[in-house]
């Protein structure tokens, strides 16, 4: 088993956090992984992507021609990944803020409304945490409990308050996906 999923969108919206914690989740369920950050220049707001390939056995390269899952923020990011997703692999996107959705047939595809929610629970700029609660249930690699064991861990100090709120987020973009 390897997955291969590419995460993408803007500089301050949680891209490489997710990515982040998708990657120690993993780790914590004794799978290979590798975490492949990028962004461009500009700290918020500039382009911001990463590449997570969890697997069984020993991970050949972090590079991912085409992905299992795609987790996309923005319309930007939406427009420059879309044609990466492999044959019956899956687009998860803020269809809160990508509007203009065109993507080939042999894909599945789950447009969530993760600023609106997030926006519920606590700020839109939080969509990330909604989009990866779906994307456990989705994709069904790793554990929930998992990843909010790892939320846990990874959230330094300065922000503990944060830890109890991103839980929630998770929880409902879970709860979103019916089963």
């Amino acid at each position: 088993m390897e997955q291969r999923i590419i995460i993408a969108g803007s500089g301050g919206q949680g891209i490489l956090f997710l990515g982040k914690v998708i990657a120690h989740a993993a780790m914590k369920e004794n799978k290979e992984v590798t975490w492949f950050p990028s962004y461009g220049a500009e700290m918020r707001g500039g382009t911001a992507n990463c590449i997570v390939v969890i697997s069984d056995e020993l991970i050949g390269s972090p590079i991912v021609k085409n992905a299992d899952y795609l987790i996309v923020l923005n319309e930007a990011s939406y427009n420059k990944f879309i044609n990466r997703v492999a044959k019956n692999g899956c687009l998860i996107y803020d269809a809160s803020i990508i509007k203009d959705s065109k993507y080939q047939n042999n894909i599945n595809v789950y447009p969530i409304e993760a600023s609106k929610e997030a926006s519920l629970i606590a700020n839109p700029k939080l969509a990330n945490m909604i989009l990866l609660g779906a994307f456990i249930k989705i994709s069904k690699i790793l554990n929930i409990e998992k990843i909010i064991e790892t939320i846990e861990e990874i959230i330094p100090a300065k922000r503990k308050t944060m830890i109890e709120i991103n839980k929630n987020l998770i929880l409902r973009g879970f709860s979103i996906i019916e089963d």
